[in-house]
C-alpha cells in the first residue's frame, strides 16, 4: 500500500512538472544540505593530512565486517592450467582491493584447497568436490571473525559447479526434479539453510568456456566498484561523519530513475508480473508474449532493471511465452520469446536481471549459448537472479513463491540494499509474508527459498552511493513450521473423487490446456520440524496465528489441507517438452486455498 501511494504521489509530481508548476523543495533535499555542511566543516577542522593516517591492507581489524572470496586452485589449474590461474589470481587481487576501497570492508581470498591461503585462518584444505566441508570451512572463517566484533558480511563464489559446487538439495515438491541445486548452505550460519544469513554470489564460469568469460566477469565486477568509489579514502576518513549524508542522498535518489526498468512477461501471468514490476518500471509498460515474440523484441534504451516472467525449460537455452484464454486458439500455446543470441552488451551492461522462469539460473553443464543467465553476464550484466529448478508463481496476485521473491528483491534495491543483501531480503520476506498468511511454508515456498540464486557480486550497491551497514539478521528469527513431502508420502490418505473432480472443473476454465493432464491428490501435514529438523517447533504465539481450520494441534498432527496437482508434458519449439505444473491446495470442503503454476 505504502508502494502504491508513493507511486501515485510520483505521479502527480511529474504531471504538475509538465504543467510548469514549480515543486516544493522536498525535506530530504535540505537535510542532505545540512549533512554536506557538517561535513564540510568536519574537513575544515580536521585537516588533509588526516587522509594520510589511515591504515593501510585488506587484513581484518577489530570489529570489522568481511568480504570472503572462495575457490579452488586445484579445479581452476586443471580447468586453465597454471598460466591462467596466475591470471584469475592475479584479477582477485585486483578485485579485493576494489571491494576494500570502495566498502571499507575486510577482504581475504581462500583457496578451499590450499594450504596456504588458508594459514591465516588457521584452516586446513578440504575438499574442494564437497560442498559441506566448504560450508564448515566458511563457518570457520566466520567464527574469527566474529571473535573479533565483526561477521562475514558478503561471500563470492568464484567458478562454477565443477569448481566450488552446488549443494545438491532434496527437492520439497513432488515433480519432475530429483534435486536443487543451491547456495544457500554456503549463506546460512547452521544446518539450517532455508533463509541466509549471509549476502552470497557466486561467478560462473560456464562449463567448456575460455578463461576470457571468467576474467571478463571478474574484471566487470571490480570496475563497477572502482566506478562507485568517491575520491580516494574519503569513506573511511569521514567514517560515522559521512553516514547521514550518505543516508539523506540516498533517500533523495530513486533507484536508478525507476524509469529504466524492462518488463518481459507470458501474457497468461500478466497481472502478477505488473505487480512485481511495478516497483521497477511503468507496469503500463509491461511487454507480453502473446502478442510479442522474440522477432519483434527490442531494447529501445538500455534498462537498468531487467524482470522476465516468461516459461524456461531444462534441456533448452529458450524462454518462451503462454497465451491466455483472451488470446484464439491458433495462437502458439508457448510462443518463443526470448533467445541467448538476443542479448548484447550494447542492451545490458551494468544491468540487474530477475527471471522468474523454470531453469533460468541453470548453468550445471552449459556455456554461453546454452543458458540465459550466462549469455547476460557476457552482455556484462552486473547480477543475475534466477532459480536453478523449476520455479513456481501465481497467475494473478496474491503473489506467491518466484513473485515474492522478484517483488521483494527489488524493494531491496529500492531500499538501497546490494544485490545479494537484497536477495536475501526478498527471501527472508517471503517466507514472514507466508507464515503470516498461511500459517507456514508448503513445499513450493522453501523450492523459492532455496533454488532462487545470484550470478554476480553480492557487495555491488546499485546506486553510487554505498549503504552504511548490514540489514539486520532475521534469518533464525522467522521459522515457520513446513509442509513435508516425507510425511505427505507416508500419511496413506486419500481424497475423494469428488474434490478431486471439482479442483479439475476449475483448472479447465482457467487453463483448458491441462484438462488431459495427469492428476493427482496428497494430503498436506504441517512438520514441527521433528522429521528433517529444518526449524524449531512452533510456539504457542505461533500456533495462535495459523488461522481457524489450519490449527489443529501440535506439529505435524495439523492439516493444510489437499494438494490437488496436475502434471502435463507439453512439445514447444525446437527444444523438446515443457513441463507444465499446476498445483492447487484446498480445503476437506474443496474450497481454493491457492493455486500455484510453475514457470
Amino acid at each position: 500500500m505504502a508502494d502504491s501511494r508513493k507511486a501515485c504521489s510520483d505521479g502527480a509530481r511529474r504531471e504538475d512538472l509538465r504543467q510548469g508548476a514549480q515543486p516544493p523543495v522536498p525535506e530530504a533535499v535540505k537535510e542532505a544540505q545540512r549533512e554536506l555542511d557538517r561535513v564540510i566543516a568536519f574537513l575544515a577542522s580536521e585537516g588533509p593530512d588526516r587522509l594520510e593516517a589511515q591504515p593501510k591492507g585488506g587484513h581484518v581489524t577489530e570489529g570489522r565486517d568481511l568480504y570472503l572470496i572462495v575457490s579452488s586452485r586445484g579445479a581452476l589449474v586443471a580447468k586453465y592450467g597454471r598460466l591462467g590461474f596466475e591470471q584469475l589470481d592475479s584479477d582477485l587481487y585486483r578485485l579485493k582491493e576494489a571491494v576494500r576501497q570502495h566498502t571499507g570492508l575486510g577482504c581475504a581470498l581462500v583457496y578451499v584447497d590450499e594450504e596456504a591461503s588458508g594459514v591465516g585462518w588457521g584452516l586446513k584444505p578440504v575438499d574442494a568436490r564437497n560442498p559441506w566441508q566448504i560450508k564448515r570451512l566458511i563457518d570457520r572463517v566466520d567464527d574469527q571473525v566474529k571473535a573479533r566484533g565483526g561477521v562475514i558480511r558478503y561471500v563470492l563464489i568464484v567458478g562454477g559447479d565443477r569448481i566450488i559446487p552446488f549443494h545438491r538439495l532434496s527437492n520439497p515438491v513432488d515433480d519432475q526434479d530429483a534435486d536443487v541445486p543451491s547456495d544457500n548452505p554456503y549463506a546460512c550460519r547452521d544446518t539450517n539453510y532455508l533463509i541466509p544469513e549471509r549476502a552470497v554470489g557466486r561467478l560462473p564460469d560456464g562449463d567448456s568456456e575460455g578463461l576470457g568469460f571468467l576474467h571478463a566477469l571478474i574484471e566487470t565486477a571490480a570496475d563497477a566498484h572502482r566506478r562507485r568509489m568517491g575520491p580516494k579514502g574519503l569513506f573511511g576518513v569521514l567514517g560515522g561523519q559521512i553516514t547521514g549524508l550518505s543516508h539523506a542522498i540516498q533517500a533523495l535518489t530513486p533507484i536508478r530513475a525507476n524509469g529504466r526498468g524492462l518488463g518481459y512477461s507470458a501474457s497468461i501471468w500478466r497481472k502478477a508480473s505488473r505487480a512485481v514490476f511495478s516497483v521497477i518500471g511503468d507496469d503500463s509498460q509491461l511487454r507480453t508474449c502473446p502478442p510479442l515474440t522474440y522477432e519483434g523484441f527490442r531494447i529501445m534504451e538500455r534498462p537498468y532493471f531487467g524482470y522476465f516472467n516468461l516459461h524456461g525449460i531444462e534441456d533448452g537455452p529458450n524462454w518462451y511465452g503462454q497465451r491466455d484464454t483472451l488470446f484464439p486458439a491458433d495462437y502458439p500455446l508457448f510462443p518463443l520469446a526470448l533467445r541467448p543470441q538476443d542479448l548484447s552488451a550494447a542492451d545490458y551492461a551494468d544491468s540487474v536481471i530477475f527471471t522468474e522462469a523454470c531453469y533460468g539460473a541453470n548453468i550445471v553443464g552449459k556455456n554461453v549459448r546454452d543458458a540465459m543467465a550466462l549469455r547476460f553476464l557476457e552482455a556484462r550484466a552486473l547480477a543475475v537472479v534466477g532459480s536453478t529448478k523449476v520455479a513456481y508463481g501465481s497467475i494473478a496476485p496474491p503473489l506467491l513463491g518466484a513473485d515474492l521473491v522478484g517483488r521483494y528483491f527489488w524493494e531491496g534495491l529500492r531500499a538501497h540494499l546490494t544485490a545479494g543483501e537484497a536477495l536475501r531480503y526478498a527471501k527472508a520476506n517471503l517466507a514472514r509474508e507466508m507464515q503470516e498468511r498461511q500459517g507456514y511454508l508448503d513445499g513450493e515456498d522453501q523450492k523459492a527459498l532455496i533454488s532462487f540464486v545470484l550470478y554476480g557480486d553480492p557487495s555491488l550497491p546499485i546506486t553510487a552511493i554505498h549503504g552504511s551497514g548490514p540489514v539486520e539478521s532475521v534469518s533464525k528469527g522467522i521459522c515457520p513450521p513446513i509442509i513435508c513431502q516425507r510425511e505427505s508420502e507416508a500419511a496413506g490418505k486419500y481424497a475423494s473423487d469428488d474434490l478431486v473432480s471439482s479442483v479439475k472443473g476449475r483448472i479447465q476454465a482457467t487453463l483448458p490446456h491441462m484438462s488431459d493432464a495427469r492428476v493427482r491428490a496428497k494430503p498436506l501435514p504441517v512438520c514441527d520440524g521433528t522429521c528433517q529438523k529444518p526449524c524449531s517447533p512452533p510456539t504457542a504465539r505461533e500456533k495462535k496465528g495459523l488461522g481457524s481450520g489450519r490449527a489443529h494441534g501440535h506439529g505435524r498432527q495439523r492439516s493444510a489441507g489437499w494438494a490437488v496437482t496436475f502434471e502435463k508434458s507439453i512439445s514447444v519449439r525446437g527444444d523438446g517438452n515443457h513441463h507444465q505444473v499446476v498445483k492447487v491446495v484446498v480445503d476437506d470442503s474443496g474450497h481454493v486455498l491457492r493455486m500455484s503454476v510453475s514457470k
